[in-house]
């Protein structure tokens, strides 16, 4: 019985190490293909994230990123694919590819099927109002609270954050465009338009007439985490190569570097990661 058990704790033991050992392989092996013949990558082609320029050069802000943290690391791309964005995260759990760089946000639902790296990016939100602010809006809080209606655009996730933000559904006019929301709010139908502060601040820069201004960008929504997070998607056998990935990419994002490149699409400091990944995966 004795010879018994220690042959059943030698092969537990064997079975556990081996388990181990192939565990430590996958990761090694995409870290060492990193390093070698390069990464196989998969965009989707949506400007600012991941696009071609007028070189044909895949650029944006995953592919920059992307490109400068596995440079730092000696590792490198060895090509991309342009791929549906329904296919991206199937394709990635196939092996197509090792990694997904479009602008992907971070949510509870992905995280269950990809590793995500930390952040590249956060999309923070504002509203866009009258000049002069006659409704004295400064919150999307203070619209549910005056019974005020917003516009948003259809189908958007500011559909949802005006919920979030208690402003009841037949105050929450959807419309098609920005330029369907400022006619709205010109014409009084709405009392404000309520989208990505980036959105907002092209908004107001750009309407020759100069009638509306724009609120500080906000992050939270009665205490929610109200700002998207653009990560590198990867496998979840690949956590370790991730987590030596995030090692570089944090201090590429704190670089001044980045924020360059952010500018560079149109983006600012405003739009820097103010969430870590373990906190966007577990946000309610």
């Amino acid at each position: 019985t004795t010879v018994h058990n220690v042959r059943r704790l030698l092969a537990a033991t064997a079975f556990t190490m081996g388990a181990f050992s192939a565990s430590a392989a996958l990761a090694d092996g995409l870290l060492e293909k990193a390093k070698g013949e390069g990464l196989a990558i998969a965009f989707y082609n949506y400007n600012p994230n991941s696009f071609f320029n007028d070189k044909g050069e895949l650029v944006g802000t995953d592919p920059d990123t992307l490109d400068a943290v596995l440079a730092a690391m000696g590792a490198r791309i060895a090509s991309t694919q342009d791929t549906e964005w329904g296919n991206l995260i199937p394709g990635l759990k196939a092996g197509r590819f090792d990694a997904v760089a479009a602008g992907m946000y971070v949510t509870p639902e992905r995280c269950k099927e990809v590793a995500f790296s930390e952040s590249i990016f956060g999309v923070t939100n504002a509203i866009a109002v009258p000049k002069g602010n006659p409704k004295g809006i400064t919150t999307i809080e203070d619209i549910a609270a005056k019974g005020l209606t917003v516009a948003v655009i259809a189908g958007s996730g500011h559909v949802g954050y005006a919920a979030l933000a208690g402003i009841p559904a037949d105050k929450v006019l959807q419309i098609p465009d920005t330029a369907s929301a400022i006619a709205a709010v010109r014409a009084g139908r709405a009392d404000a338009f309520f989208v990505d502060a980036g959105g907002i601040k092209a908004l107001v820069t750009s309407v020759p007439e100069q009638d509306f201004e724009m609120t500080k960008p906000f992050s939270e929504i009665n205490g929610h985490i109200a700002m998207p997070h653009g990560a590198i998607a990867f496998r979840p056998q690949d956590a370790d190569f991730v987590r030596e990935f995030n090692k570089y990419l944090e201090a590429r994002v704190k670089s001044p570097e980045h924020v360059k490149m952010l500018e560079t699409y149109g983006l600012s400091a405003d739009d820097l990661p103010r969430y870590t990944t373990a906190e966007l995966c577990a946000a309610k």
